[in-house]
């Protein structure tokens, strides 16, 4: 897989999300918001973030969505720049992305506990 795609990258958070009761829109949206980032890119750098989008971007790594990266760089007088980035991993995508997971069905978390009294 070249390119993580729309539809790859929404299926494999539909497999993840989508079996832990997230909804379909919800799923798509977060889909777009991590395609927002990334674009045709492999990678986003991490200062770019802000510290809602990072918590994002570590639960997304938590599921194998993403890993992050360090280069180090020497500048001048020996001092060292780090850049932290955020790649796709396209072989976690693709293995969730054709994997067959049953939707949860959505359901109303008051309506759990009212059945459980």
């Amino acid at each position: 897989m070249e390119i993580v795609t729309r539809e790859k990258l929404l299926q494999a958070l539909d497999n993840i999300y989508g079996k832990k009761g997230m909804s379909r829109p919800d799923v798509e949206d977060l889909s777009d918001f991590v395609l927002s980032f990334f674009g045709y890119d492999d990678y986003v750098l991490d200062n770019v973030l802000s510290p809602a989008e990072r918590d994002v971007f570590y639960n997304l790594e938590e599921y194998g969505i993403l890993e992050t990266y360090r280069e180090e760089i020497s500048i001048l007088h020996g001092k060292v720049w780090r850049v932290n980035q955020w790649r796709y991993r396209k072989d976690k995508i693709e293995e969730l992305a054709s994997a067959r997971t049953e939707r949860k069905s959505e359901t109303n978390i008051y309506d759990e506990i009212f059945r459980e009294m």
